[in-house]
Formats: C-alpha cells, structure tokens, sequence
C-alpha cells in the first residue's frame, strides 16, 4: 500500500498538472468507492469547480474545491493521472473528471478496487481527516512528547508506529526502516522504550520518510507516479524484504515476523529487545 513517500510523490507531480483546472463533469463505476454518493450525484456536485488546491494528509490525498474537497486514498493498487480523455475507458479505469474542454481529463486507475474516493462537503466533516496525527515532514516531534503518548500503549512499538493516530502516513515498509535506523526491536512493547530510544525513533521517523520521498517513494509491485515513474528507494531498503541477508551495520541477518498480520524484518543482533 502506497505509504506517506509515495502519496506525496504523487500529490507533488499532480499538482502543476490540474490547480487552477475547471472540472466539468465525473463518472464512477464502482459505487463501494464513492461511499453513500452516487456517480451522478458526484458529478452534480463537482461539475464546474476549480482545483484551488491539491495536499496530502496522511495517506490521503486531498483535492481541494471552490466548494468541498475529493478525499482520495489509493490503497492497494490506485493511481490518478492526467491523460487524454478516451471515449471508452480503458480498462481498471474506474473514475474520471473531465478538465476543462474536456480534452483531457483526471483519471483513477485501481485494479483491485480498493481504493476510495469521496467528496465532501467542508474539510471539517471528514472523520479520517481530523483523527490523524502528527505529520512526520511538517512537525519535530520530540521525545517529552512521543513518551507520554507511548506509555499508553502496551503493543510493539513496530505496530504502534502503523497507528495513523500518533504519524500520519507511516506505513509498514517505512515502520520497519525507522526502527532500524534507530536501533530499537521492534517487538519491544512501546511503553518500555527509554527517553534514548524515544529520541531515536523522532529522528529516525521523518529521516527514513525524507529518504524515500527524495527517491519517489519505493515501488515492490503495483506503484506508479502520476507522470508513470517508479519509485527507487527500494533498492536501499535496510532491512524491509531482505530476510536471511547481511545486516548493513553489523553483519547480523536480518529476521522476518509478523505482527499484527503484516511483516517486519529486524536485525537481531544489533536490535536487540532490551
């Protein structure tokens, strides 16, 4: 699942391609992915606005209109682009805005159909929005104000890191990339983590996101940017998919576990649960 680099990566390379585009019309064919609205309510209600802005929050991408916002989140397998408008859309093409003339138009491309987009009203009225947590790239987060918000959780701190309520936008690869550059295991319960460790883990956070987002995220299988590249920072990956190989900073060999039914990979030897 596309994770805060690749979202980011994608909302960047969108941007100069639809602000300031009229939108002149919509369709969607899988109704699971526009929530309670219909397409043709859709298209009432996006017919004739303007893209006054496009930003990522979290996982999220969020179009900003004249009037209300199209929240999409791409899960899975979506991607949105700008393309040529084709008269019968191709396939795995299951949303579109026509853009001004109607030449080209905004398109969701998602072939598990996982992928949700809404439209709403005010900004103010979206649940997922208000619920999330700090942003890794805009907001420092210091120890004295991670520990509190751990000493609450008795879960590991892997899978606290997956909890969109404390890092808006990290995901799995990046959970256990961070925990690695910051020397801590990831089975070590949350609430245990030192003012040392907690001090690693704010810097290690927006330091792995940073590094992925300077190379366009990573692509495993399915993602692709708005312009069709693909993500690079896969080939540095430290410990993410690289079970049974060498650890980069101590010659240990990277563990693959599940927790809460995703994988995390680990060194042992140099992150050790103590």
């Amino acid at each position: 699942m596309p994770e805060l680099p690749e979202v980011e990566t994608a909302v960047r390379e969108l941007r100069p391609a639809i602000l300031g585009r009229v939108l002149r019309g919509a369709w969607a064919d899988v109704p699971r992915q526009l929530g309670t609205m219909t397409s043709k309510e859709l298209d009432r209600a996006v017919k004739g606005q303007t893209v006054v802005s496009i930003n990522r929050r979290g996982k999220y991408i969020v179009l900003t209109l004249e009037r209300g916002i199209l929240l999409v989140h791409l899960r899975m397998t979506g991607r949105l682009f700008v393309s040529v408008t084709e008269k019968k859309p191709s396939a795995h093409l299951h949303a579109g805005f026509l853009l001004d003339d109607g030449s080209e138009s905004l398109y969701f491309r998602d072939v598990r159909t996982l992928g949700t987009l809404r439209y709403h009203k005010s900004e103010a009225e979206v649940k997922e929005l208000s619920a999330l947590g700090w942003e890794p790239l805009e907001v420092q987060v210091t120890a004295n104000e991670l520990k509190p918000e751990l000493t609450k959780r008795a879960q590991a701190i892997k899978v606290v890191l997956l909890d969109q309520t404390l890092w808006a936008g990290v995901g799995n690869i990046y959970a256990s990339e961070a925990c690695w550059v910051a020397e801590v295991d990831p089975r070590k319960s949350a609430k245990l983590l030192t003012h040392s460790q907690c001090e690693r883990i704010c810097q290690a956070v927006p330091e792995v996101l940073q590094a992925a987002l300077s190379r366009g995220g990573s692509t495993l299988r399915d993602f692709m940017s708005p312009e069709g590249n693909y993500g690079s920072y896969q080939k540095e990956f430290r410990v993410y998919d690289r079970e049974g190989e060498e650890c980069l900073r101590c010659g240990g060999i990277i563990k693959k576990i599940v927790q809460a039914q995703r994988s995390t990979y680990f060194c042992a030897k140099c992150q050790k649960k103590k």
